[in-house]
């Protein structure tokens, strides 16, 4: 009798059985090993996380070793703070007293309130932050705080009401190292930068990673006084004269002030120049941070030639600006259109009229911001509308 023998079969069965769940066990450990370089880290000035690995020699610090003994993975992996599902809920995801740690629990020894942390001397004013990013990602914004005068980082351990925005970048594609211009506010002593790397939760994915950066302020800065909340209501010129003309631009706006929070779309005047703010901005000097995806949006300088002085030059400059006022303000051939109001409110396919000629609307947002955008005169007009004819 013949003995059919399936065991081969089932033998061969198993062992695909075995090298499919292999396989996926492969692909997912590796697209975990992938998964653990999507990370970031502050590596100028030193964030405390990155200041603790023993590629810094931090390990050896007293901080470093109170909070290894306390639970610092991050000493291995400083890249690897960070919530997978964030998409901008940090306040309601990270409790007080866990901000350092994102709540990890295997690095809350990254909290602890210590005044022995290695520190960075900075000075009140502009410095650039350096993001190292071990896996390069589509970013929504990158944010820094930082912590009110009076925050005591030796006794009391960070929390969210401790800090006060200073800077947020806009979107970014894909970085290996981003940069940061911002704007250190006045301070003395000790404290605390924290700042946020948030990704795009549309197009790449909602996580985000944490850094506290520890910073001293020097000597230097001991006498600098904190910006005042009441801003000025003009602008001065450089021989201590204030004036306007007819199409002043910038006539009843504030000045810009540090220390006041502006919100989208306040209007604020510069060093002669107007600009809105795109959203909330505190202490981001208008000058250095305006752009599309910036704190502030340029809308040209203040009547169109600055703030009028005894300055030969700036009188040309004024004079240059009354002529073409006049000439924006006075409808010429055959055109019907309104004359161009600087400031005024236009929705797409408006038509108007500005230096002899007419201009349609393509970008109602921007039409309506005149200043930088104005048809025909301002440096970025092409971007918001279209030369239609000539109306001479």
């Amino acid at each position: 009798m013949k003995i059919i023998n399936n065991q081969p079969a089932v033998s061969r069965f198993k062992s695909f059985n075995l090298f499919s769940l292999s396989a996926v066990l492969g692909a997912t450990t590796l697209l975990g090993a992938i998964e653990a370089n999507a990370h970031g880290y502050v590596s100028s000035p030193k964030s405390r996380a990155f200041l603790c690995t023993s590629a810094q020699g931090g390990g050896s610090s007293p901080a470093c070793q109170a909070a290894a003994a306390a639970g610092n993975s991050s000493q291995y992996e400083p890249q690897s703070i960070g919530i997978g599902g964030a998409n901008d809920n940090h306040q309601s995801l990270i409790p007080d007293g866990k901000l350092c740690s994102a709540n990890i629990g295997s690095m809350n020894g990254l909290n602890l309130a210590r005044g022995d942390w290695g520190t960075t001397t900075v000075s009140a004013g502009t410095r650039a932050f350096v993001w190292t990013n071990t896996a390069q990602h589509k970013t929504k914004y990158f944010r820094y705080y930082i912590t009110k005068q009076g925050f005591n980082p030796a006794t009391t351990p960070l929390k969210w009401s401790d800090l006060e925005q200073i800077h947020q970048s806009g979107p970014s594609d894909r970085e290996a190292t981003s940069t940061h211009m911002v704007n250190l506010p006045a301070r003395t002593g000790r404290h605390i930068v924290y700042s946020i790397w948030q990704r795009d939760p549309i197009t790449d994915a909602p996580e985000a990673f944490y850094q506290c950066i520890d910073v001293v302020y020097g000597n230097s800065n001991s006498s600098v006084p904190v910006a005042s909340s009441s801003a000025p209501s003009s602008v001065s010129s450089s021989t201590g004269t204030t004036s306007s003309i007819s199409n002043n631009t910038c006539a009843g706006l504030p000045t810009w002030n540090a220390a006041t929070v502006y919100n989208k779309p306040q209007q604020v005047q510069h060093i002669s120049k107007r600009y809105q703010a795109n959203y909330w901005t505190q202490g981001n000097d208008p000058a250095l941070t305006s752009g599309q995806y910036n704190y502030w949006l340029d809308l040209g300088a203040c009547s169109e030639g600055g703030t009028s002085s005894v300055a030969s030059s700036v009188v040309a400059s004024v004079a240059s600006s009354v002529r073409s006022s006049v000439a924006s303000s006075t409808a010429t051939g055959n055109c019907t259109s309104p004359t161009f109001v600087n400031g005024a409110s236009y929705a797409n396919n408006a038509l108007v009229q500005n230096i002899g000629n007419e201009y349609r609307c393509t970008v109602g947002g921007w039409c309506s911001q005149g200043g930088a955008y104005a048809p025909g005169t301002g440096w970025a007009w092409t971007n918001a509308w279209t030369l239609v004819r000539s109306c001479q």
